[in-house]
């Protein structure tokens, strides 16, 4: 046998080894091609068990037009890989639902086609590419049969971590068509603009709430809540007017839901007012006969839940635990309540703390924010005085938890002996008086009224005049307020659906540096620490220097000499860690290109080379003993 024709079984084994291995790839594609395995700790790529419950409760067919621009992946990769997660994420809810309950139309709106136009037309914010045009898109329009839908006008990666919770709060509220209604009274914080004239936005907790419901504002001097509301939320009243204290105490005795914001000190307030001081109404009046009361002169402080801020001290700025800002974790956070169920982290600033009453039977109180074991208390009479430096130096940790937000449920007696209009004409206008319960009421009060001011809980920088879908949430505040309505509204559809971490979209090489940026984060964190003490010291040494008209000491100069040299010093060391991070970053990937491109395919060659030397050599064994047996013979 010539040398060419004995490698010629080996030639056809190795093909016949390609050809097997593409073949079972093709196959498992053709009989499971939604088959995918999610081994993510938080599940990030499958649908929960909420949203799957939406999928089959719906009643009419869903189509939903993504509009992405193919361009879109040339002039931003990191919009391309997103593009991919949500194109593969809106295929799960098809799978699920069927093919026959949710149809895909994927549409390239290419400048200025008919497709463009039904883009813009539909609400899907252009996106600017590389020259600064304005004519990429990647949004979608989710609509059913029955007229009833919804606009995503753009896909931000920021929001990753709230893909599903958007797209199935979409399909529930298609799924109804029916928008409650949330009566508003905020007499103090203007969540509402009504500058005519003047382009002003709402907050963007109004957008969020307005996404799924109708927002109804009141005035805080009613004598009556009006019947089509059916959750009321009172913000910060700057007084309790009779009037409102009695439609309140009978909103809440014909069963009515409620959520009560109560603020001893809003910081949104005073820095907008420019005062240290900033009142909220006191309503203990009321809240006493619901069970509870919050003290009007006392603000939380946790050093454990501290919040890490930068606090202007007499050395300068510095970075310090803040004990009244507060980050609260799932710890802190009633994960048996369904409303806060699931909420991982929701940020508080100088919050005041409820205190329940007497043990009631009719009345059920529920803890939903508390603190830790060791927090303590300022006076608000202190807080205002102090600076912040100085409320930080003289924080002291104490042995109580505190209660920040709650839940109460029950039957109540009425604060009043009657109609408060009784004896004017006007009585006659209001429901008849109760002075008990006839149906049980539901309130949910909060000690802090920060928590929902948008700087405070989300990044509002790319929302693309995308006010709910282009708000990127840090913290689950607006979450909060959100469940909290769900819940008193009955949307237990919802209620069970979580946010989760924002989708990591780095590519491979940002993944490795990384890592190998982590490995001297210490080091590199410490010398530039130092360096930014040292050249502020240098700055603070020059303005003395100009505003005394003095000259230095030679102790001073030998101090400024030293000081000098470290940061030269210093500027040295972390260039020297920058080097090494982008030495190491860049062997890495040469060893990882290196093993896909050299290594990997060879090791493949030599394992099938061995295979075939151990089969031709067994085949050559068998030979020979064939070859015994015949002579033997």
């Amino acid at each position: 046998m010539t040398h060419k024709n004995k490698s010629l079984p080996l030639i056809i084994f190795i093909m016949l080894i390609v050809v097997i291995f593409l073949s079972l790839n093709i196959t498992v594609r053709l009989l499971t091609p939604s088959l995918k395995i999610d081994m993510t700790d938080s599940e990030k790529y499958s649908l929960s068990p909420a949203s799957k419950k939406i999928l089959l409760s719906l009643t009419s067919p869903v189509q939903i037009k993504l509009y992405l621009s193919n361009a879109l992946a040339q002039e931003n990769p990191a919009y391309a890989n997103y593009a991919q997660f949500v194109t593969r994420y809106l295929r799960k809810y098809q799978q699920i639902a069927g093919a026959d309950k949710i149809k895909i139309e994927i549409i390239d709106p290419k400048p200025f086609s008919s497709a463009e136009e039904d883009a813009k037309r539909a609400g899907i914010k252009p996106l600017s590419d590389t020259s600064g045009q304005s004519n990429l898109y990647f949004g979608a329009v989710i609509s059913n049969t029955l007229g009833k839908s919804a606009v995503i006008p753009n896909f931000i990666a920021a929001r990753s971590g709230y893909l599903e919770t958007d797209i199935s709060r979409i399909l529930a509220k298609i799924n109804t068509g029916s928008h409650k209604n949330i009566g508003l009274v905020s007499p103090q914080l203007p969540l509402i603009t009504h500058a005519y004239g003047q382009s002003i936005p709402n907050w963007a907790i109004v957008a969020q709430i307005q996404n799924d419901y109708n927002i109804v504002e009141l005035s805080d001097r009613i004598a009556q809540i009006p019947n089509n509301i059916d959750v009321l939320l009172v913000i910060n009243l700057n007084k309790l007017s009779p009037l409102f204290a009695y439609a309140l105490d009978q909103y809440v005795l014909r069963g009515g839901k409620l959520i009560i914001i109560s603020d001893i000190f809003s910081e949104k307030k005073a820095t907008d007012n420019g005062k240290l001081s900033a009142l909220t109404a006191n309503i203990n009046s009321l809240f006493k006969n619901w069970g509870i009361t919050i003290p009007q002169d006392k603000i939380i402080g946790d050093r454990q839940l501290g919040e890490l801020t930068q606090i202007t001290t007499s050395n300068g700025p510095q970075t310090k635990n803040y004990p009244y800002w507060l980050l609260l974790n799932t710890e802190q956070i009633n994960q048996n309540n369904p409303a806060t169920q699931g909420l991982s982290q929701i940020r508080v600033k100088s919050s005041g703390m409820i205190l329940p009453q007497d043990d009631n039977p009719q009345i059920k109180f529920t803890p939903l924010l508390t603190t830790t074991s060791h927090a303590n208390w300022v006076s608000k009479d202190s807080f205002t005085k102090q600076n912040q430096a100085e409320l930080e130096n003289k924080f002291q940790e104490g042995n109580e938890q505190y209660i920040l937000a709650a839940e109460i449920e029950g039957k109540f007696p009425s604060a009043f002996s009657e109609n408060i209009l009784a004896g004017t004409p006007s009585a006659k206008k209001l429901p008849p008086y109760l002075p008990y319960s006839i149906a049980s009421g539901k309130i949910i009060i909060l000690a802090d009224s920060d928590f929902i001011v948008a700087e405070n809980w989300a990044d509002t920088s790319s929302t693309l005049n995308n006010p709910v879908y282009g708000l990127a949430p840090i913290y689950d505040n607006g979450s909060l307020l959100i469940r909290f309505l769900d819940y008193l509204t009955g949307k237990d559809d919802v209620l069970g659906l979580h946010n989760r971490e924002p989708l990591n979209i780095k590519t491979v090489g940002e993944n490795i540096y990384t890592q190998t940026f982590n490995k001297y984060a210490n080091a590199y964190s410490q010398a530039q620490f130092e360096l930014n003490q040292r050249q502020l010291l240098a700055q603070n040494y020059a303005k003395a220097t100009q505003q005394a008209f003095t000259p230095l000491t030679a102790q001073q100069i030998k101090e400024l000499e030293t000081n000098k040299q470290r940061i030269l010093d210093l500027q040295q060391e972390i260039n020297k860690i920058a080097y090494q991070i982008k030495e190491e970053n860049t062997q890495k990937i040469s060893q990882i290109t290196d093993y896909n491109i050299i290594y990997i395919p060879l090791l493949s060659i030599l394992l099938i080379l061995l295979i075939y030397l151990i089969i031709q050599k067994r085949a050559q064994k068998r030979i020979g003993e064939m070859s015994n047996e015949l002579r033997s013979n």
